[in-house]
């Protein structure tokens, strides 16, 4: 796998690099020297080879000879026409440049200069040797640096850490036993990759980009010019003359185990002011002409700005750690407890599977126009440890799916249940929350929402509402199939687990042989040994990639389902709960305009034009309240809508942190094989068993 993969890296970026070219093409014995990539080194510091043989015919060694022979002036010779982009192609590199290089934020396999500084300045070198890394490794003119000219910066870093020289010479002449750079802060180091600038010289919108998840910032339907004005109005002290965001903070938060940078940006503080006198536009007056009570407390501050242009929504994501409780509670009836830990908030609090429902029912009557998930089932009877299990990942998906939606996470009753210390059902009693409308508390006035409107927002829903139900299909699909990998995997590595107990066990019966004073026995019992070991090792390594599949990726998959079956879910009930009056009661206002109009200053219908103009005065106000309320649910569609568009940098993340992943432990299993190769090249001779 491992030499797959470097034969990927030399095809993408080694031979398609004129430098790398003139290497390679330049010297036969550079590609012989490339091959000399410690694939038989032993990375385990094995101390002797178990069956202790004394004959030293090893067909791979001597293979090898030849293609190892060389001396120090035929490296310098060869290192004198290497250049930044060559020299460490082919180069079985360790685990740490990938990292790096993900953290360093590339875009289109280029990593931007201010970006590749800051990876080195993790290093603690000097500043001076520091400069003369980027000046080694970028050419002259450059304003970014390749992924090879990237792995060569980190080896210089390396060396100037060993207190080497620092240059490709150097470099060259150690490149199969270099040493590995120390970056100590590299795991909470990362760069938000930006997509709305591209770098100089890279592929102009006409031509096919090299990366397909470059995150677009733009809304769908603005265009880029009309996002900057936007954005140049309302935020003038986060942009620069030519609209691109700068001075901006970047979060940097976890999520699955994942690393996520969130940029920030903040609503016009215009849109929060609110008159605390002034009637709410929204609140429906009664039919006795009071305004009804609305505890707009408790409801989520609103913010104008839709998230797809403000990126509110990518905004201080929260981390939550659900666990069960050890014990059950409960007399007759034994329930679970739930152990909920929010990282942001910095609370632990005690739910049962009760109040998760509650919250869900608060959520949907609040915000029926909003992507509300699904709880798991609760399953009436006996409770497996599977499905205890499968129901805590479903629960932790529902509350990661609140704490990540902008209008959500702010909501009074999500603050509640996730810092409460009490019981929440005595809670509840004590403080029982209003339930009315999102609509009802909007404190702007609603005519600045339509402006946020897309004019093609039914086309764009009945687009995606054609398509939701297949792309539901698939993405289970995909979640049954990752989840049969995973399942695969873990069996795999139990049955390397099984074979090493079974071997253990063969080579105990083995140790004592039949045949007097027989070494060749003692030798291959040394040798099942250390291929016991390892076989476990390789299981072992299996069974824990499979539980990072299975809580990584999988549940990413699943959370990405489960917001696809939220939409649809919206779509459903918005017919029902969004229909309105306003065409009965248009009607209406004419038909009772035209009665006062023929009415009025007739003698002794007075009282009856009086009764009129009073409904049509109520009528007004209502066909003006469902009008707003109109304009808020599409909005708030369109708010959704956005939403679930900016998903895909989420699933951006997931492939590239799965491939990560996947790559390292790729890397482990084969430092596990190459281990066990050095030991089995010197097994017992047929004349040892004479």
């Amino acid at each position: 796998m491992s030499t797959v993969l470097d034969e990927d890296d030399m095809l993408r970026s080694g031979f398609l690099d004129p430098g790398a070219s003139k290497y390679l093409l330049g010297t036969t014995s550079s590609l012989s020297r490339s091959m000399t990539s410690p694939i038989y080194t032993n990375h385990f510091a094995e101390d002797a080879n178990p069956w202790k043989t004394t004959n030293s015919f090893d067909p791979v060694v001597d293979i090898r000879q030849g293609l190892a022979s060389h001396d120090v002036a035929t490296d310098n010779i060869l290192g004198a026409e290497v250049t930044a982009a060559s020299v460490l192609v082919g180069i079985d590199l360790p685990e740490i440049y990938d990292t790096a290089y993900i953290r360093a934020g590339p875009i289109e396999d280029r990593v931007s200069l201010e970006s590749l500084g800051k990876v080195v300045s993790l290093a603690s070198i000097p500043p001076r040797i520091a400069e003369k890394i980027l000046h080694t490794v970028v050419p002259a003119g450059a304003l970014y640096v390749t992924r090879n000219e990237f792995n060569t910066a980190l080896a210089l870093v390396a060396c100037a850490q060993k207190n080497m020289e620092t240059s490709l010479q150097e470099v060259y002449q150690h490149r199969n036993d270099l040493p590995v750079p120390m970056l100590p802060k590299l795991n909470q180091f990362h760069i938000k990759r930006s997509s709305r600038q591209p770098m100089a010289g890279s592929a102009t919108q006409s031509q096919p980009m090299d990366d397909p998840w470059k995150l677009m910032l733009t809304p769908p339907g603005v265009t880029e010019n009309e996002h900057t004005v936007s954005d140049s109005i309302h935020h003038p002290s986060h942009h620069s003359k030519d609209g691109i965001l700068s001075d901006t903070p970047t979060h940097v938060h976890t999520v699955h185990g994942r690393t996520q940078s969130m940029g920030v940006l903040s609503p016009p503080p215009s849109l929060h002011h609110h008159h605390p006198h002034q009637q709410h536009p929204n609140t429906y007056p009664t039919s006795q002409g009071r305004v009804g009570d609305v505890k707009s407390a408790s409801f989520a501050t609103h913010d104008v700005k839709p998230i797809a242009e403000s990126l509110q929504w990518f905004q201080d994501l929260d981390v939550i750690q659900l666990t069960v409780a050890p014990e059950k509670e409960g007399f007759l009836f034994k329930h679970f407890n739930y152990v909920v830990e929010s990282q942001q908030r910095n609370s632990i609090v005690l739910r049962r599977y009760s109040d998760f429902y509650w919250l869900w029912e608060t959520l949907m009557k609040r915000y029926p126009f909003r992507l509300i998930p699904n709880l798991p089932p609760k399953k009436l009877g006996g409770l497996d440890t599977t499905f205890v299990e499968r129901r805590r990942k479903g629960l932790s998906r529902f509350l990661h799916a609140i704490v990540r939606h902008p209008t959500l996470k702010k909501d009074k009753v999500v603050e509640t249940f996730l810092t409460e210390p009490s019981e929440l059902l005595a809670w509840r009693k004590a403080n029982p929350p209003a339930v009315d409308e999102e609509f009802v508390c909007v404190d702007s006035d609603i005519n600045t929402f339509e402006a946020y409107i897309p004019h093609d927002l039914e086309e764009r829903l009945g687009k995606l509402e054609g398509v939701l139900p297949k792309m539901i299909e698939h993405c289970h699909s995909m979640c049954l199939s990752m989840d049969k990998m995973a399942r695969l995997e873990e069996a795999h590595g139990m049955e390397f687990l099984r074979y090493s107990k079974t071997l253990n066990k063969m080579s105990e019966i083995e140790s004592n042989c039949y045949v007097p004073d027989c070494h060749g026995c003692v030798q291959m019992v040394r040798g099942y040994d250390a291929v016991a070991k390892h076989m476990q090792k390789a299981g072992s390594i299996l069974e824990e990639q499979a539980g990072s599949s299975s809580d990584g990726i999988l549940e990413d998959l699943k959370q990405h389902r489960d917001i696809l079956i939220s939409f649809q879910d919206m779509l459903h009930r918005k017919p029902k709960l969004s229909a309105n009056q306003m065409d009965s009661l248009g009607k209406k206002l004419i038909a009772n305009q035209a009665k006062v109009n023929q009415h009025r200053g007739v003698p002794g219908l007075e009282a009856e034009v009086e009764r009129l103009d009073t409904a049509i005065k109520n009528d007004r106000e209502r066909m003006a309240w469902q009008q707003r309320r109109d304009v808020h649910i599409r909005y708030s569609i369109s708010c959704e809508l956005s939403f679930l568009h900016k998903q895909h940098s989420f699933m951006s993340l997931l492939y590239q942190n799965y491939t990560h992943e996947q790559l390292r432990f790729t890397r482990i299993l084969v430092d596990n094989w190459k281990a066990l190769q050095g030991l089995t090249c010197d097994i017992p001779e047929p004349e040892d068993f004479a």
